[in-house]
């Protein structure tokens, strides 16, 4: 009686999907810094933000955010800092 509604916990199973959701979130991270990287290179040459969404195949609103915290750091861009700005304003935005 007392077990009626107890449930199996697989502790393999819940291991391995935090492990999937920390590669996921790593791979994420990963590409979203490699996007920053490349619109401060065009940054530097001093390539438009709207060219530069046209290169890298991404849309402007996608683009813009990066470039903009990107120029307020110039010349001494982080890519690192950029990405940590970018994900709490989108953290903020999203508890609005």
């Amino acid at each position: 009686m007392m077990f009626d509604s107890f449930e199996a916990y697989d502790v393999q199973e819940t291991r391995r999907i935090s492990r999937e959701e920390g590669e996921r979130a790593g791979r994420i991270e990963g590409e979203q810094l490699y996007l920053i990287k490349q619109v401060i290179k065009r940054i530097i040459k001093n390539i438009s933000v709207s060219q530069i969404a046209a290169d890298l195949l991404e849309p402007l609103d996608t683009i813009q955010p990066i470039y903009d915290l990107a120029m307020k750091q110039a010349p001494d861009f982080d890519a690192e800092k950029i990405l940590n700005q970018l994900t709490s304003l989108n953290t903020s935005s999203i508890i609005r």
